[in-house]
């Protein structure tokens, strides 16, 4: 697998959070600001007594809210399908 860098897609991933935002799924009455980079959504599928760390993750961008401080998560790949990771 290639490296994906964010910075390359900074300009695709922008385009396809406004068109989310433009269909009125979030709101903030100042806007947001992009995450410069990816985040990783950790799940799991059992919860046990201890904390666990690493495992499988869905790789993400995020926005916040600039009012709110309220941060939301897209699924890259939802984002941009074409890309291969």
């Amino acid at each position: 697998m290639n490296p994906i860098n964010f910075d390359q897609l900074k300009s695709q991933i922008e385009k396809a959070i406004e068109t989310r935002l433009a269909n009125g799924l979030i709101n903030d009455p100042l806007g947001f600001i992009l995450l410069d980079g990816f985040i990783n959504v950790i799940y799991q599928k059992e919860i046990g007594n201890a904390f666990q760390i690493g495992g499988p993750t869905v790789p993400a961008v995020a926005v916040v809210g600039k009012s709110t401080g309220l941060i939301h998560t897209f699924a890259l790949k939802v984002l941009l399908p074409h890309i291969e990771f």
